[in-house]
């Protein structure tokens, strides 16, 4: 068994890079155990147990850290989105980016909330990289479900058209 740390850092700067490089590690090998803290409030430090995926003796196993999948009986697994590939976004959707967290931060100052309570970076991603035209685009996005779309959908929409109109 080998080990391997990464260091995924909390600053956007580099978390993207930082995130990819440790996905695609991961897909290479045949995890065997995971360790991860946060460090200092500036990283995470993540220390990986694995074999290489050609030499692993025994069967690996998946999600050894995932929480339980919580079903109600209006949703099933199946229905669920699945997650995001790390995304690498152009300029024009850096910039649009940009401005769905500006307001998403002043949204959420004004609601009282912590800004993920609004959504999370990467679903602002998903949405700069996305072609949404109404409202109802937005329930293809990780982390919009009915209700954020219903409260939030016709504002973000009017921020990307009048992105678009720049």
């Amino acid at each position: 068994m080998k080990c391997k740390t990464f260091t995924i850092h909390l600053a956007e700067e580099a978390r993207n890079f930082e995130e990819a490089k440790l996905n695609k590690f991961l897909e290479s090998v045949a995890v065997r155990q995971s360790f991860a803290s946060v460090v200092n409030n500036e990283y995470w430090s993540i220390l990986v147990f694995y074999e290489d995926a050609a030499s692993a003796q025994f069967p690996v196993q998946e999600n050894l850290a995932a929480p339980p999948v919580r079903q109600s009986a209006a949703k099933s697994v199946e229905a669920e989105k699945p997650a995001p590939e790390p995304l690498i976004l152009t300029p024009e959707q850096e910039n649009k980016f940009n401005l769905l967290k500006q307001w998403r931060n002043e949204r959420a100052g004004e609601d009282g909330l912590p800004p993920y309570m609004i959504a999370q970076n990467e679903s602002l991603m998903q949405i700069a990289a996305a072609r949404i035209e109404k409202v109802e685009d937005f329930l293809n996005i990780k982390g919009f479900g009915e209700k954020r779309v219903q409260k939030y959908g016709e504002e973000i929409l009017n921020i990307l058209s009048a992105d678009s109109t720049i």
